[in-house]
């Protein structure tokens, strides 16, 4: 269990308003339907610091991360995480596909949006697939939502209620999320549930992260070096994203990132060649509590992102399925001016001082002509213009949240994710950021 007492004077937490929305209205195409009398909500931010010049950003809207910045091996900053630049963005579902928010009520998929919970049958919102399953909590799930939000200490605490009946789901749920910056550069999630009669809960993060800068594209994505803590995982149909209920040993697949691998050698070879968006089971340690999850490393820049957890599985997300904008949302000029993000490189290669850092060029000789196919002058690119302009394209960024098996509540075998009244849904979720400054295997 995460713990919460912390020296102030380590951190320092900065309370601004991020933007506005008005009353009761919880979804980007419904602000037109009221008028200039309806009362504006401010959506809050807060800025997290510690003494190591780790900068960490979330807003209300969302329980959303934003911003998280921290230096690489030779002291430059960049923000690793996706994201956008004002609100409407991420209140916008046709550019936003969850990006860095909160994930429930439901992480992940549920078959057809159907559940059964003591003989009764419920349908959820389907929003995922062409609209065939349930996906991350529906169309208004956690993470499109406004939550309550207050600084606790040195903590940043929100807290949302979920109606009974809202996206199809029983039962009232009242759900809190505390974030903590430590001084030795951990971000501690704390997620807390409860209910007033049987439902479902299960709750992640979905930070899109890039550790050269959210804004250094697929080619420096797939030279990120991952490691899962993970012996298993739970088998899917390739033209399906639900287990179907075989769980499977990761040995001699490419599911195997129980030794670091580079993603540019396997990334393409997940079938159907979409990359990888799949539930490992995490081997769990002996004593219970928060298991060490997986490990990413970005080896130009020597950031390591280590994340740990205590649910029982993990989705790796490498965004080979990013939607793209929708074309009328971007001006040619929009177009013109942002063009040349979407290959941008962080400017480690024009050192010549570094390039005993560069070894790792031989695992990824097949970025160059996947680039050309995606840049092409032939072809216009789908992308989601992010913060400070970047364009976010496929593989670009990466995603690893910890959680419940996906359609447990339809699997006898997996763990059940039914909370009950009177119990306390818990997951303790640990980002721990980091720098290897020498690879010596």
């Amino acid at each position: 269990m995460i713990t919460y007492d912390c020296d102030c004077k380590d951190v320092v937490i900065t309370e601004g308003i991020f933007g506005e929305i008005y009353a009761e209205i919880f979804s980007y195409t419904d602000i037109e339907r009221f008028s200039d009398e309806s009362r504006l909500i401010p959506v809050k931010s807060y800025t997290m610091i510690n003494k190591n010049r780790v900068e960490i950003t979330v807003i209300s809207w969302g329980a959303t991360i934003v911003s998280l910045k921290y230096p690489d091996k030779y002291g430059h900053i960049a923000d690793v995480v996706l994201g956008f630049d004002d609100l409407k963005s991420y209140m916008n579902p046709r550019i936003n596909p969850f990006i860095g928010c909160i994930l429930g009520r439901c992480v992940n998929r549920i078959k057809n949006g159907h559940i059964v919970i003591k003989g009764k049958t419920y349908q959820l919102t389907r929003n995922d697939l062409n609209n065939k399953h349930h996906l991350h909590g529906g169309t208004k799930g956690f993470g499109r939502r406004l939550w309550e939000s207050h600084i606790d200490g040195c903590s940043v605490v929100m807290s949302y209620l979920s109606r009974d009946g809202e996206e199809g789901y029983p039962s009232a749920v009242l759900s809190t999320v505390r974030f903590k910056l430590t001084p030795d550069n951990k971000l501690e999630i704390g997620i807390r549930a409860t209910t007033t009669n049987s439902t479902i809960v299960n709750i992640s993060h979905g930070s899109l992260f890039n550790l050269a800068g959210h804004d250094a594209g697929q080619r420096e994505l797939m030279k990120h070096e991952i490691s899962l803590n993970c012996d298993r995982w739970t088998f899917a149909n390739y033209a399906d994203s639900i287990p179907t209920g075989s769980i499977r040993g990761v040995g001699g697949t490419i599911m195997d990132l129980r030794i670091p691998r580079a993603l540019g050698s396997c990334i393409k070879k997940v079938p159907p060649g979409e990359g990888y968006d799949h539930n490992f089971c995490v081997t769990s340690n002996w004593h219970g509590s928060s298991t060490y999850v997986a490990r990413a490393i970005h080896p130009r820049s020597g950031r390591v992102l280590e994340i740990y957890s205590d649910q029982p599985g993990v989705q790796f997300y490498t965004a080979g399925r990013l939607s793209p904008c929708v074309a009328s949302e971007v001006s040619d000029l929009q177009l013109n001016g942002n063009h040349q993000n979407i290959d941008s490189n962080i400017a480690y290669d024009n050192n010549p001082n570094r390039e005993e850092e560069y070894e790792h060029e031989a695992k990824t000789l097949t970025i160059d002509q996947m680039e050309k196919d995606t840049t092409s002058e032939h072809k216009t690119p789908d992308f989601i213009l992010g913060k400070q302009g970047a364009c976010y394209i496929k593989y670009c960024a990466f995603s690893i949240q910890p959680q419940n098996y996906p359609n447990a509540i339809n699997i006898p075998h997996f763990p059940c994710p039914i909370l009950q009244p009177g119990q306390v849904y818990c997951h303790d979720l640990i980002y721990k950021f980091g720098n290897q400054l020498t690879n010596y295997m």
